[in-house]
């Protein structure tokens, strides 16, 4: 990053470049954010599935706001973090607590919606040192200002944690392990991922088990998700102690599958209907996609 723009960053950091005005958001919607406990309205646009708010919202819990009209760029500093999101861009540049300036991939864009920079909330917040929770039950968004600090990967800053109960665990266990036992702890973390992924999809069920064992039909012919559903192995696997890690890493909020909603053994599988789906990584045997 060029000195300019890390000096602009500083100014925008100290409140010295204001952003511009807001406008109603076209497109966006009204909802209510949990800071600390306290309800604060905020508008806010779903974009693959990540919630979007408006880079001032983080005024609310005591961040300073700037924008850098020469990078068209939305800055937020907190925590002794400072993070530019240039509009229109998938990637941040922000200064690591070590001194350096870092940049992160998104599979989110930051975009200027009625005059108002849209950022994405988990992924900032965790960035400035904050801890974020999704009720998927209560469809609620918290945010603790004392939560966890440090920098963590995108892949978890952006992730959607899930509310699992003891049986969501022991299924969700046994299908990573049915899956995806022989897999790396990566490959096994990503499996788990993209099955809590689907949860937080509108697409399918909004709990564990259901997503798991979730049988469509089509053409009046059935189709399970998982195929160790289908022959059964889902019930005599034993999950070692290195899935349930990974498990549980996931549910933490780690995701190697980058987003995906699905994963295929491509020597095993002619499913087309997967296959046209947008590949985002290959992990071992596994091609996983959105």
């Amino acid at each position: 990053m060029g000195k300019l723009f890390r000096r602009l960053l500083a100014a925008c950091a100290a409140g010295v470049l204001l952003m511009p005005g807001g406008l109603s958001a076209a497109g966006a919607s009204g909802t209510v954010i949990y800071v600390d406990g306290s309800p604060v309205k905020t508008s806010v646009i779903m974009q693959n599935n990540y919630q979007m708010v408006p880079a001032a919202f983080f005024r609310s819990m005591k961040a300073n706001v700037g924008w850098s009209g020469k990078y068209r760029s939305a800055v937020i500093s907190g925590g002794g973090t400072t993070i530019g999101f240039p509009s229109g861009q998938r990637f941040t540049d922000y200064l690591h607590p070590s001194g350096q300036w870092k940049r992160d991939d998104l599979t989110t864009t930051t975009v200027n919606n009625g005059g108002r920079i849209y950022v994405p909330l988990a992924y900032a917040a965790r960035k400035l040192g904050m801890d974020v929770h999704y009720d998927a039950r209560l469809k609620r968004t918290s945010v603790s200002t004392t939560g966890r600090s440090g920098i963590h990967s995108v892949a978890k800053d952006q992730a959607r944690l899930v509310s699992a109960s003891q049986e969501d665990l022991k299924w969700l266990y046994r299908i990573t392990e049915a899956e995806a036992g022989g897999e790396s702890y990566t490959g096994k973390t990503a499996v788990a991922a993209s099955i809590l992924n689907r949860v937080n999809s509108p697409d399918w069920p909004n709990t564990i088990k259901a997503t798991i064992f979730q049988v469509t039909e089509y053409n009046g012919v059935s189709y399970h998700q998982y195929s160790p559903v289908l022959d059964k192995r889902i019930f005599s696997v034993t999950p070692s102690d290195e899935t349930k890690k990974a498990a549980q890493a996931a549910l933490n909020g780690e995701d190697p599958s980058q987003g995906a909603v699905v994963f295929y053994n491509p020597d095993k599988t002619d499913n087309k209907w997967v296959r046209s789906r947008e590949v985002t990584v290959t992990i071992g045997n596994h091609i996983f996609a959105k």
